[in-house]
């Protein structure tokens, strides 16, 4: 009883807010390709609200004698030539299965979401949107791979508990001890956001390395060179033949 009673307050405090309709408003503003769109909508949409009343939780925004949230209609500002994803008609009736456990899985996405921004922050802030997407694409392909952990934060942290074991440079050389702020951390928690949903294309044609083009690291000479995208070069791993031929070439 109180956890419905909590939701329908919470939702209460969302409904009165734009903060979803608003971080939905600038995903779309972004290209979508994927044909499953109208879905992954649905998705963040649901996310968003699990956020909002993880939020409530925390901070103990209850209000005595909220009205009930009923329904929700929200329209997403598309560019011009792009169709406007809806989600309409959505009751209390839908939510009959929210439960505790989405409290767990909405702060368990909140903090792989912010691990990936940490990353787009302090390894690409300086670069153009399609950079950004890079790195951040980068690392979703290790999350993927079986050669790395399976979760963003153990990716982006991986060898962190050592001084000269880091995957990411900022991790190890003190950069992230100065907390990201301002615009630029804004559009990396965007950027994570919209790369966790899988809006983005593909463009680093399935990189799992990368740095900057001012350095020649000794790694890049056991990987095959995809890209150069802004001030960052892409690799990815090889494959038997590959591998062969670049030892041939090391030789």
């Amino acid at each position: 009883m109180a956890i419905a009673t909590r939701l329908r307050s919470a939702l209460s405090s969302f409904a009165r807010l734009t903060g979803v309709a608003a971080s939905l408003s600038v995903l779309a503003a972004l290209p979508l390709v994927s044909a499953e769109v109208k879905a992954r909508n649905d998705t963040a949409l649901w996310a968003s609200i699990a956020e909002r009343y993880l939020d409530s939780v925390l901070e103990g925004e209850w209000e005595e004698g909220a009205a009930l949230f009923q329904t929700a209609s929200f329209t997403i500002d598309a560019p011009q030539g792009h169709s406007v994803p809806q989600v309409s008609g959505r009751s209390l009736d839908d939510l009959q299965t929210f439960d505790l456990s989405h409290l767990s899985l909405a702060r368990d996405a909140r903090r792989q979401q912010n691990c990936l921004a940490e990353a787009v922050y302090y390894e690409a802030r300086g670069e153009t949107l399609s950079g950004q997407m890079a790195v951040a694409e980068v690392v979703l392909n290790r999350v993927r791979h079986r050669a790395y952990p399976e979760t963003i934060c153990g990716v982006v942290y991986q060898g962190a508990e050592r001084a000269s074991g880091c995957q990411f440079s900022f991790a190890c050389d003190g950069s992230a001890d100065r907390a990201p702020r301002g615009r630029a951390w804004r559009q990396s928690q965007l950027v994570a956001k919209h790369a966790m949903l899988g809006f983005a294309p593909q463009v680093t044609r399935s990189a799992t390395h990368f740095h900057t083009a001012s350095v020649n690291p000794g790694w890049s000479s056991s990987l095959v060179q995809t890209r150069r995208i802004g001030y960052h070069v892409f690799y990815r791993l090889p494959n038997r033949a590959e591998r062969d031929l670049l030892s041939d070439r090391g030789a």
